[in-house]
């Protein structure tokens, strides 16, 4: 008996955890999707160019890794790797987020 109450009670407090945590899920409506971001022409050039600039520096990342002998320089390689990814992933969702001029 007491393991049934104890597994009911976990389940109802992780139930009442997610259902705290996730408050846009219960207002989210797929039939009308939130409104694409407009930017001006000089921003969305100032961020393409920061995109492709952080590219390129993960593809030079990427090329020493592979040319590196040393385990030791890899690793540190592997987190200038990180530290240029964190940096281009937020912008790559901005950039997706604006709607294409075509």
């Amino acid at each position: 008996m007491r393991t049934i109450l104890c597994c009911a009670a976990c389940v109802l407090f992780a139930g009442c955890s997610t259902v705290s945590s996730v408050g846009d899920a219960w207002t989210w409506d797929a039939t009308r999707p939130p409104p694409k971001v407009a930017v001006s022409v000089p921003e969305l050039a100032a961020l393409t160019n920061r995109v492709a600039e952080l590219q390129i520096q993960r593809n030079d990342i990427r090329n020493r890794i592979s040319a590196e002998p040393d385990i030791w320089a890899r690793q540190r390689l592997y987190a200038d790797l990180h530290g240029v990814g964190m940096q281009l992933s937020p912008l790559e969702r901005q950039l997706s987020g604006i709607p294409s001029s075509r």
